[in-house]
């Protein structure tokens, strides 16, 4: 079967599918700028828990390399700071737990903001744990307690997400496979290619079920 009509149309296929990624990066930057506009008024106003609530979307609106998400993401660590040494430890779980949701909003196959994670993490374990008198080691138990819940990201893991993008790959190359090797051009079947694209196929439906059920 010959591939040039094969290969002019999947790169068609492929010029669609970053043309929707373009225009959903656009959209998220678009997103992001306006609540980083929003947050910026709300915070030279003093209004610190919506100035959090609008850098926390603009953090969300997760694009790689656009300039809102480290902006929005620093206004949060800041508000965090100057907060908790100011000791207003509710503002402070506020900004803190703000960063640990953007983060986790952002992770996909990798994790793009993993030292904030990780900081926020920390953060927010210190401030759980309550000074108590007369027990040295009391703080520094709860904090480690609480660390470590917190360290139980929920959501699909980074191999769960890695293999739910290869089952996908592989059900699409499966089904290119069938068209471009099970059938001859008058319609008759190849043994040999209809079987390795309905393999491949099988093994893509096979790892995108089971990254799904451990979602």
């Amino acid at each position: 079967m010959l591939l040039g009509p094969w290969v002019r149309r999947l790169s068609y296929m492929l010029a669609v599918v970053a043309l929707a990624l373009l225009v959903m990066t656009l959209r998220a930057v678009r997103e992001g700028d306006a609540a980083m506009a929003e947050s910026d008024a709300a915070f030279h106003r003093g209004d610190l828990g919506l100035a959090i609530l609008h850098a926390r979307r603009a953090a969300l609106a997760y694009a790689p390399g656009a300039p809102h998400t480290r902006a929005a993401l620093g206004r949060l660590r800041a508000v965090a700071i100057g907060s908790e040494g100011a000791g207003d430890a509710a503002t402070a779980r506020l900004a803190w737990g703000a960063i640990r949701g953007a983060a986790l909003g952002a992770r996909h196959v990798t994790t793009p903001y993993a030292a904030e994670l990780e900081e926020a993490n920390g953060a927010l374990a210190r401030l759980a744990a309550p000074l108590a008198e007369g027990d040295p080691g009391a703080r520094e138990r709860a904090s480690s307690r609480a660390r470590e819940a917190l360290r139980g990201v929920p959501g699909p893991t980074a191999l769960s997400a890695t293999i739910l993008v290869l089952g996908a790959v592989l059900c699409a190359a499966g089904l290119f496979l069938i068209g471009a090797r099970g059938f001859t051009r008058e319609g008759r079947v190849i043994s040999k290619g209809l079987v390795v694209g309905l393999v491949v196929f099988a093994v893509g439906a096979a790892c995108w079920t089971f990254a799904a059920y451990r979602a």
